[in-house]
């Protein structure tokens, strides 16, 4: 197992290396890493690290929608939400690796990413100067580990560069505090749902759609229990730019206004 978890670290590292991907996943994705579930969050820790070693870089999701819950940002504690135990042990285990965003930070593993996105200012989320925009001009990826592709946060990015009709660029200001310690004013602008309608996504659609067009890949190693499927972002963003002229709700499900 030894040789096939230094290949799997070598494709991957070779793959992000001018790449960068977000990786979206959950504990049924290690589950044959190890023994228990606090092993597999060790294991998990340690690939992370071997991985930009050895010349890859990876995005983790560590959101907290800390504004919106009007809450200070800190980057050294405030808990991941929505994102998974996983997520959340990788904040923990690295917390000076992570973002300046309040809404919605990452764990960065590589030192191809631009460090602008730990110097605290105010920031948009989805829009110009982002990390998500970032990784989009870099061609990098949208991946996950234990099928979770519903939680790619990351498609409202191209969303935004379609101009939907059902989200609204919104700022949400806060107090971030820094690793340091000291306080910072923020304002974060976050394209949000119109709360003008009613609907929910359905990203799980997108994914089957997008495998039976053959262009959702799989990434292993023979011989090593983790897995990864997901698609450049460009490739994505082609996709869905052919869906949603043709439907400009596509992503969405039962979209209605809610006075109609």
């Amino acid at each position: 197992m030894i040789d096939s978890r230094n290949k799997f670290v070598k494709k991957i590292s070779e793959l992000t290396f001018d790449r960068p991907a977000f990786i979206h996943l959950d504990m049924l994705g290690l589950k044959k890493l190890a023994a228990d579930n606090a092993s597999r969050l060790t294991e998990f820790s340690k690939l992370l690290e071997e991985i930009e070693k050895s010349g890859g870089n990876i995005c983790i999701p560590s959101y907290t929608l800390s504004y919106t819950r009007n809450e200070e940002y800190d980057m050294n504690k405030s808990p991941v939400i929505n994102a998974g135990i996983v997520s959340e042990s990788v904040r923990r285990n690295f917390p000076a690796k992570r973002t300046v965003d309040g809404l919605f930070s990452y764990i960065v593993f590589g030192n191809k990413i631009s460090h602008r996105h730990f110097e605290v200012h105010d920031y948009n989320s989805f829009g110009r100067g982002s990390l998500i925009e970032e990784v989009f001009d870099k061609d990098g990826y949208i991946w996950t580990i234990g099928g979770v592709f519903k939680n790619s946060t990351e498609i409202h990015f191209i969303e935004r560069e379609f101009k939907v009709d059902y989200r609204d660029d919104k700022v949400f200001k806060g107090v971030l505090i820094d690793t340091e310690g000291r306080s910072h004013r923020q304002d974060v602008t976050f394209f949000c749902k119109n709360f003008d309608y009613r609907y929910w996504y359905d990203f799980k659609a997108v994914e089957n759609d997008m495998r039976s067009e053959g262009i959702m890949e799989t990434i292993k190693q023979e011989g090593f229990p983790v897995f990864i499927s997901g698609v450049k972002f460009r490739t994505l963003f082609d996709f869905l730019k052919k869906k949603i002229e043709t439907n400009k709700r596509y992503v969405c499900r039962d979209l209605h206004f809610k006075n109609s």
